[in-house]
């Protein structure tokens, strides 16, 4: 859409001369494409720049497309090859919303994994819940075309049917190879006859027992991975397979007592990955884009609550790095009150946006916190970053037009 009048944001009313995409974005969390799609009829750049733009670019010699074999991506400055001819089938689908984290200690936690991967190294990554260590060798699967499969370690399962498991067939008993096995031996073949290396995700390693754990204790040998077969007979892993996983915990066990499942592993498995590393919470600066790209109701209807969650959010996660507070608030916690807060806006419509919305959407994380003790520290930690306060004395009272008690 263009016009020759003064643009107008259809969402806070900013105006701008020529061009509102850098506003649209970097306020409100939305691409032109997507702005244009949710206000139909609404400009966001002038007949003059159109004009312009077209004039500039209507004698440029343009450069043909690379070819797709030397199709690269860059990922935290380091240029990845893309595998044009794997198929997104065979890889790890890209998280929702996902964008690569560039700030603090999670952008350094990244990209040095960034680097292991690049050179193809076998990774433990452990950190809380909720801090992007599964999501961050999904994107890169996908973004890479790089051939992958994920299994998730359950206590107390069997996993050796990730390598082989008995079958049977008209002659009695046989064995059948597992995709695993398949895998980490013969790769991912294209449709041109090239073979790939697959990536092995292992999620939750530390949900390990004894017995789970030895199976990675061949794949990953340092000199020559290995894996074993049904018969007893070992296979190569082939070369530049890489196989990741992932934790809560540094291998330890739990030591915070709130990862009550995980376990020790052992010293010698953990020390045949070749790199370790920990990652922390997102920064808010990485963290706002993508609750703003997950809840576009909140971004038109009430913009406001992104800054006071901001505060909120590094108020709760300070005070459990310190032990004040024992509890969790991951990106996925922080999602469920957003969530929550988006969903009690759709059905408080048409009236008022709601000033106490955040303190009624809290509940969605708060009510799921062991004890009412733990409850009350945490809601004293918001209280000070929420309009009107959090805490029973100083929650304002539900007024007439905004939300009902049942909400």
């Amino acid at each position: 859409m263009t016009s020759t009048t003064p643009l107008k944001c259809a969402i806070c009313g900013h105006t701008e001369v020529d061009y509102l995409g850098d506003h649209i974005f970097e306020v409100h969390g939305v691409t032109t494409e997507q702005y244009a799609n949710e206000h139909p009829g609404c400009s966001y750049i002038s007949d003059r720049l159109l004009a312009r733009l077209n004039a500039e670019q209507a004698n440029v010699k343009r450069t043909p497309p690379p070819a797709p074999e030397r199709l690269v991506v860059e990922l935290a400055g380091i240029e990845f090859t893309v595998n044009c001819d794997v198929p997104a089938e065979a890889c790890l689908p890209m998280p929702g919303e996902y964008r690569l984290p560039r700030y603090e200690e999670l952008g350094k936690d990244v990209g040095s994994c960034l680097v292991s991967l690049y050179r193809r190294r076998s990774i433990y990554v452990w950190g809380m819940p909720g801090t992007g260590k599964d999501a961050l060798f999904h994107a890169f699967s996908a973004m890479t075309r790089t051939p992958a499969i994920i299994r998730q370690v359950v206590p107390g399962t069997d996993i050796e049917s990730w390598f082989f498991s008995r079958g049977f067939n008209e002659t009695g008993t046989t064995w059948e190879e597992g995709e695993v096995l398949k895998a980490l031996r013969d790769g991912y073949m294209t449709a041109g006859g090239r073979r790939v290396p697959y990536m092995l995700l292992i999620s939750d390693l530390d949900r390990a027992d004894r017995s789970q754990a030895e199976y990675l204790r061949l794949i990953t040998d340092s000199i020559q991975g290995r894996i074993n077969g049904p018969k007893g007979q070992t296979y190569p892993v082939l070369p530049g397979t890489m196989v990741v996983a992932t934790a809560n915990t540094s291998g330890g066990g739990d030591s915070r007592g709130r990862m009550v499942s995980s376990n020790p592993l052992d010293a010698s498995i953990l020390d045949r990955f070749e790199r370790k590393f920990q990652f922390h919470f997102l920064d808010w600066k990485d963290e706002e884009p993508i609750v703003r790209a997950k809840f576009p109701t909140l971004v038109e209807k009430a913009p406001w609550v992104f800054d006071p969650m901001g505060k909120v959010t590094k108020s709760l996660r300070d005070a459990i790095a310190g032990e004040e507070l024992h509890a969790e608030f991951s990106h996925r916690g922080l999602c469920a009150i957003l969530g929550h807060a988006e969903d009690l806006l759709i059905c408080n419509e048409p009236r008022p946006v709601p000033t106490n919305l955040l303190q009624r959407a809290a509940r969605a994380w708060t009510d799921g916190l062991p004890d009412q003790d733990t409850r009350e520290t945490a809601e004293k930690l918001m209280d000070p970053h929420l309009k009107g306060g959090m805490t029973k004395t100083g929650a304002p009272p539900v007024k007439a037009g905004k939300l009902d008690d049942k909400f």
